[in-house]
């Protein structure tokens, strides 16, 4: 477990420690860079729970190889997901789940990488979430000294890593400790339901309730299927940011208040905010632009 005790005296000291925390977060991503770039391989998977920062881990590493002159070329996972059968478009509030290897086409991906092996031209399919149908595919001819990032929780499942026999690199990324925080205790799942709890309000409209619903089913599947698969990945990263509790409160009290009292996430909720309650606030405009924060709050 990290233990941090923190005192602001003031918001110059607020700003100093964001920096410090990025700067402790940029210099393991370049860890991670440096790593990948030696290992000489094409293909990466970067795989990671739920609001783990895969987004801001890929984009580094795809501007630390373009820094060395690579080309680098992205293929999410979720574009791979099977179409709905029933020409119904899927109900905003409706509880799918995503993270199970049962949702991928596995038969596409698999020519995906046969394609890509013999060097011919790849398509990778466009997925769209709210008809639950494939529009379309992007067709894109691979160099030779090339690197494919193929990004997703699914990525360390044993029927997708299967597919590559052993031509990749594993790249897993994730809260790897509990943080304790001038006294307030959260578990490393808490701060990644944190971040989704934000995520969810405000780039899906999701209120605090359909997230603790969905968020059952996520961490199930996360201790069946995901965490006893993350050590094929030779490369693991700790996304925590020591700032990010202070952050996260300012955006967290409206959301969790909003919990009927009789719902039975109510409890859950209202320990969490009285947790946050005693953390000091740091406002979203000291973060920089490019932050893992990015991936929760929006670009500035």
């Amino acid at each position: 477990m990290k233990t941090l005790n923190i005192k602001f005296n003031s918001e110059q000291e607020k700003i100093a420690f964001v920096n410090e925390c990025e700067r402790d977060f940029e210099h393991r991503l370049d860890e991670v860079s440096k790593k990948a770039i030696s290992s000489n391989v094409t293909i990466l998977l970067l795989s990671g729970p739920t609001c783990a920062g895969k987004t801001t881990t890929a984009n580094k590493i795809i501007h630390d190889f373009h820094e060395c002159g690579k080309n680098v070329t992205i293929i999410s996972l979720d574009d791979f997901f099977k179409e709905r059968t029933d020409g119904r478009e899927v109900r905003e509030d409706e509880k799918i789940d995503y993270d199970s290897v049962d949702v991928l086409d596995l038969e596409l991906l698999s020519d995906c990488i046969k394609h890509l092996r013999t060097g011919n031209t790849i398509k990778v399919p466009i997925f769209d979430f709210l008809s639950q149908k494939r529009v379309g595919f992007n067709e894109h001819k691979i160099d030779s000294d090339e690197i494919i990032i193929f990004e997703g929780i699914q990525a360390v499942y044993p029927e997708i890593t299967s597919l590559f026999d052993t031509e990749y690199k594993g790249i897993f990324i994730n809260v790897n400790e509990d943080i304790c925080i001038n006294g307030e205790y959260f578990t490393k799942n808490e701060i990644r339901l944190i971040r989704r709890l934000v995520r969810d309000r405000k780039f899906r409209g999701a209120t605090a309730e359909f997230t603790f619903y969905l968020w059952e089913t996520v961490r199930e599947n996360e201790e069946k299927n995901i965490f006893p698969n993350k050590d094929i990945c030779e490369i693991q990263i700790d996304s925590f940011m020591g700032y990010e509790l202070f952050l996260m409160k300012n955006y967290l009290i409206n959301t969790l208040f909003e919990i009927d009292k009789e719902s039975k996430y109510y409890e859950k909720a209202m320990k969490l905010l009285n947790k946050l309650s005693h953390l000091d606030e740091i406002d979203y405009e000291y973060i920089p632009k490019g932050s893992l924060y990015t991936e929760f709050l929006g670009k500035k």
